[in-house]
């Protein structure tokens, strides 16, 4: 009888610790074992990381419903490496990688794949879509094309001639004339302050030395991600990254280390003139935080709450703005942009100019606070995982920023808001950049 009921007894226990064993955890305090609850699953608990022995991260999502796997590669450098003198070298590397095989995206759409490419100021790309069962063919074309130093002549040459053909006959629109002089006019020669595709003369001075040097400093594993989401995993894609890129060589990553832009004391009007537009482009702005500052939060912020106060302002007279915090590693840019009627820039621009330094003296209402944060938390939520994934990686962020973004964002207060806007207009007067038929109508410096 004894020998039964402790049999009773010891199932019983065994069965309770597996049933705990799913959903608490275990701890042990003042010599008794507490059972707490787990985390709550979210859309990030299938998440799992890994890396090769020369540094490449693999970030791995595994949704077996998904019909393709996405693969981001991300290089952690960009524009903002460009020589001097030689704007569009980051741009040209990756061009002349993927001129090696010129008939790349017809070899990858035989796979039922299809891959693009760019360049930030922070960092060089390549996005890739293919079916789960093509996963390691389209992976080793791709690997060819940046593990193996292949700086050919004939690719370099190829690629440079197509950049320079785009950029001659491109025709930028008044707004992307309007939005690289503003960069340059707020940040002069600061990295940030250039265009990314460089110019003809730029261009035309990168020698095919420069490409492998850049190359050789920036395209290594251990400065790069690869975030991988869709039908496969983590194990799969492992072993097609241990095979095709467990030979990329690592080495000491380039710090992101820059001289700050030069402080501008007083308010910095540059007219652009373009007789050849009926509309004015208007950019003004300040050099605010980087992605990774905590206060980035609160930049954003106040990106909303200066877009409502334009709006209610502007009566009209703007045809099309928006404010906007941008996301960079290093400080940057906070401004408005607008597209105004000639005859009515003016005017707009006096009152966006009072309503950007009024930031950090007229007190934030707590609707308008309420507004702009519920708005931000809206755009973040809409974020998919994928997209938060990269961003971790790019920016440097915690691994579980995305899941607390919605607690930053709910606890900025009035007193965040004004501290932040009267740190960033203290550090650098506004600098406009008004662009169409302005020499005529902005007679003066506001």
């Amino acid at each position: 009888m004894r020998y039964t009921k402790f049999s009773s007894l010891l199932l019983s226990v065994v069965l309770l610790s597996g049933l705990c064993s799913i959903s608490t955890e275990a701890q042990k305090k003042d010599g008794k074992i507490q059972l707490t609850p787990t985390a709550p699953s979210t859309p990030y608990s299938g998440v799992r990381r890994d890396s090769l022995l020369n540094g490449l991260q693999i970030i791995a999502l595994d949704r077996l419903t998904d019909t393709s796997v996405k693969v981001d590669i991300i290089i952690r450098a960009g524009a903002k490496f460009d020589l001097v003198g030689k704007t569009g070298l980051a741009r040209l590397t990756q061009e002349t990688l993927l001129a090696v095989n010129p008939r790349l995206k017809e070899e990858l759409e035989s796979l039922q794949a299809k891959i693009d490419w760019g360049v930030t100021w922070d960092t060089t790309w390549f996005h890739i879509e293919t079916a789960a069962n093509n996963f390691d063919s389209v992976m080793e074309i791709f690997a060819r094309l940046v593990v193996v130093e292949n700086i050919r002549a004939d690719a370099f040459k190829r690629a440079q001639a197509e950049l320079l053909e785009k950029i001659k006959s491109d025709q930028q629109s008044p707004a992307e004339r309007a939005d690289e002089s503003f960069l340059k006019a707020l940040y002069g020669d600061h990295p940030y302050g250039h265009n990314l595709d460089g110019s003809e003369s730029t261009v035309t001075g990168i020698k095919q030395g420069d490409i492998y040097d850049f190359m050789r400093r920036f395209y290594i594993a251990n400065n790069v991600a690869a975030v991988v989401t869709g039908n496969i995993t983590l194990e799969r894609a492992m072993r097609a990254f241990k095979t095709f890129f467990g030979g990329w060589i690592k080495s000491q990553i380039v710090p992101s280390t820059f001289r700050p832009p030069k402080q501008i004391a007083q308010l910095n009007l540059v007219k652009v003139e373009a007789s050849d537009i009926t509309n004015v482009e208007i950019r003004g702005g300040v050099v605010g935080v980087k992605h990774s500052d905590p206060e980035f939060l609160t930049t954003e912020v106040l990106a909303k709450i200066l877009a409502a106060r334009l709006k209610k302002d502007a009566e009209g007279s703007a045809r099309e703005f928006t404010v906007k915090a941008s996301p960079r590693v290093l400080p940057g840019p906070f401004f408005f942009s607008a597209i105004v009627p000639a005859e009515q820039a003016p005017a707009f621009s006096r009152r966006a100019t009072e309503s950007f330094a009024a930031l950090s003296t007229t007190p934030v209402s707590s609707d308008e606070l309420a507004a702009a944060k519920s708005a931000l938390a809206s755009e973040y939520s809409a974020r998919p995982v994928e997209y938060n994934l990269r961003e971790i990686e790019v920016y440097s962020l915690p691994r579980d920023y995305p899941l607390r973004i919605a607690g930053k964002i709910d606890a900025i207060t009035v007193v965040d808001v004004q501290r932040v806007a009267k740190k960033l207009l203290d550090a650098n007067a506004l600098t406009l950049v008004v662009l169409g038929k302005v020499n005529e109508s902005f007679k003066s410096n506001l």
